[in-house]
């Protein structure tokens, strides 16, 4: 009997051994429910299943909980579950933690300094979140095993925490998208193990430390966006040979892309946008052979671009648009195999494109607007079906539009205006399934457009300023999704379809300077969203549909130099337009002209003088019959 009272003794000793391990007297059970119990703020859900339970390792099944074979919470991953609370000071008691990850959970306050007891911790992360104050480099003064420190996207203020600099093992190191400011710390160069360095869109000043060069393991260093160092890019990171992103985009660098960027042979990455650099593009970047994306826009580079870049057989965009460059596109361009994005906009590049270009079946965005190009468009940009943006307007392009671009079912927006191209546009063009965007004003495109239109994405048409003529086809009226549509200046004839009622999306049309002649349809007004019309300068006959005066939308209209006829109607939205919407039509009276012809009243018109007149009538004899 003896014997089975000890062995009860010792099983109840266990169990309370199990639930004391955490210090101050608290199990590991009871820190989560006090950590539930500050995380979960007053609009959140979540952590359901977080109850207390008698069982020693129910606490080890709950959500995001891991446990080690004592029964001890190694573990904490609560994500993408919005909870709007704290973290309490009790998380400190869970002193076996390994991995702590509590990302875009939308969690508030400070960082508990309680945290420094967390002596296990290898991957600590608390990304997108809305931790605010100083973090609090005292934590990590323990934290020697840590791997992983992730603050990326909070609100965090003040320096910089020099802490870091004892931690050995740590590889991954992501502060962006705070509030820090001052400089970089010096003793960061002594984190040998980093492999990842994430300081950007922060406040930091200072000059970009040349000292981070030392970093012989680094893979991806930040620096970028928000930031506002001065000076430019330290040479010496040409000597972090593991590098494969680096980004230093819009952080107020100035002087030249150093020559030594190109012994960066794992390099993948390079974005340098929106600074102040100068000077020439170096040739010596041909030495990235890995390099896939290269951003150099928005600087004021000059000169042109190196030939030696033939050699970047991996690069699959380029970008360079908004500097000072010049010269000829070389032709090797085309012959790049992977090349599928490629903006070259405002620039002063001339000659020709690359009669090539396309030909390798990957590209997928070409801008090269805005420069002196000429020539013709080559045929095969669209050779892969994947081109997806086609932008080449404001240059000097001439000849016609390839039917080859009617067939291309993965473009999304064709901008061409501003060029001195020819020819009919392809028919197919109206009936591509994903194309939203069809710029092409200011060209000389003849011809009629095609009868057929089943464009069910194209929501902008836009192709004033040519020689197109015959009539607007009917089938304007499967483009469900148009919202501005612009056929001004034109050779247009025929009467308005009154099809264009059925495009309900319609925000704006502009129909002016053609040879239009008909009435304006009487359907028009079921155009709900309409807030600019424009049909000036055409023979349009007939009177004005009263029924525009309910288009509350309407802000803009624009009738003027036609044959239209009666009484312009004197409610509703006609009260905000003046005679100028109006004028050029011989026949069509104002509302307060008197000696307008008797037609406009036998259709519902009547003088709004008149109408006036009998108001102030009703009134007067109201307020007599009250004396």
């Amino acid at each position: 009997m003896r014997s089975f009272y000890s062995y009860l003794l010792l099983y109840i000793s266990m169990i309370l051994l199990l639930f004391c391990t955490s210090t101050k007297g608290y199990s590991d059970l009871e820190v989560l429910l006090k950590l539930k119990s500050s995380m979960i703020g007053p609009k959140a859900s979540g952590l359901d299943d977080w109850e207390f339970s008698s069982s020693p390792s129910a606490h080890c099944h709950l959500s995001g909980v891991k446990c080690d074979e004592d029964h001890r919470v190694v573990a904490l991953n609560v994500s993408f579950t919005p909870l709007y609370g704290t973290i309490s000071p009790e998380i400190g008691l869970l002193n076996k933690l390994v991995n702590l990850t509590v990302s875009k959970v939308e969690l508030t306050g400070n960082i508990p300094t309680d945290m420094r007891n967390l002596t296990s911790l290898k991957t600590f992360n608390i990304s997108n979140n809305y931790f605010r104050g100083s973090f609090p480099g005292e934590i990590l003064t323990g934290m020697t095993q840590l791997e992983i420190l992730d603050a990326y996207n909070n609100n965090f203020t003040g320096l910089l925490p020099v802490e870091l600099a004892n931690l050995k093992h740590l590889n991954h190191l992501s502060f962006g998208g705070n509030y820090f400011t001052g400089e970089v710390p010096d003793k960061y160069s002594d984190i040998q193990s980093l492999e990842f360095l994430g300081l950007n869109a922060n406040d930091l000043t200072g000059k970009i430390p040349a000292f981070l060069g030392r970093l012989k393991n680094l893979k991806s260093l930040f620096l970028g966006y928000s930031n506002a160092f001065h000076g430019g890019i330290p040479p010496e990171f040409g000597s972090l040979t593991q590098l494969k992103s680096l980004d230093m985009a819009s952080c107020n660098l100035t002087g030249e892309v150093p020559e030594s960027l190109g012994n960066l042979k794992r390099l993948r990455t390079l974005f340098l946008q929106q600074n102040s650099l100068t000077g020439r593009i170096p040739s010596q970047l041909a030495g990235l052979t890995s390099l896939k994306d290269l951003d150099l826009s928005l600087n004021e580079l000059t000169g042109e671009i190196p030939e030696s870049f033939s050699a970047l057989q991996n690069i699959s965009m380029i970008i360079l648009f908004k500097n000072k460059l010049h010269g000829s596109i070389p032709s090797y361009v085309g012959d790049l195999p992977q090349l599928a994005v490629l903006k070259l906009w405002e620039n002063n590049f001339t000659g020709e494109l690359p009669e090539n270009l396309g030909r390798n079946g990957k590209l997928c965005n070409l801008d090269v607007s805005s420069n002196y190009l000429t020539g013709s468009i080559p045929l095969d940009l669209c050779k892969g079906g994947t081109l997806q943006e086609l932008i080449l307007m404001d240059n000097f392009f001439f000849g016609p539009l390839s039917e080859k671009l009617g067939n291309c079912n993965s473009l999304t927006k064709i901008r061409i205006k501003k060029n001195n191209l020819n020819g009919t546009i392809p028919a197919g063009i109206f009936n591509l399934p994903s194309l939203s965007f069809v710029e092409l004003d200011d060209n000389f495109f003849a011809g009629e457009l095609p009868q057929r239109m089943s464009g069910d994405s194209l929501e902008m048409l836009k192709i004033s300023n040519n020689l197109i003529s015959g009539e607007i086809p009917p089938a304007i009226g499967n483009l469900r999704s148009l919202q501005v549509l612009e056929l001004a200046r034109n050779k247009l004839s025929g009467e308005i379809p009154p099809s264009i009622s059925r495009c309900t999306s319609l925000t704006s049309i502009d129909f002016s300077q053609n040879s239009l002649s008909g009435e304006i349809p009487k359907g028009i007004n079921k155009l709900e969203h309409l807030s600019n019309l424009n049909v000036s300068r055409n023979r349009l006959t007939g009177e004005i549909p009263a029924e525009i005066e309910n288009m509350t939308s309407l802000a803009t209209l624009d009738v003027s130099d036609n044959n239209l006829i009666g009484r312009v109607p004197c409610a509703g939205q006609f009260l905000f337009f003046d005679d100028s919407s109006f004028s050029g039509n011989p026949n069509l009276c104002t509302p307060n002209d008197s000696h307008c012809p008797a037609r406009g009243s036998s259709h519902g018109h009547a003088p709004c003088f008149a109408a006036s007149k009998l108001i102030i009538t009703t009134i007067m004899l109201i307020i007599l019959e009250g004396n």
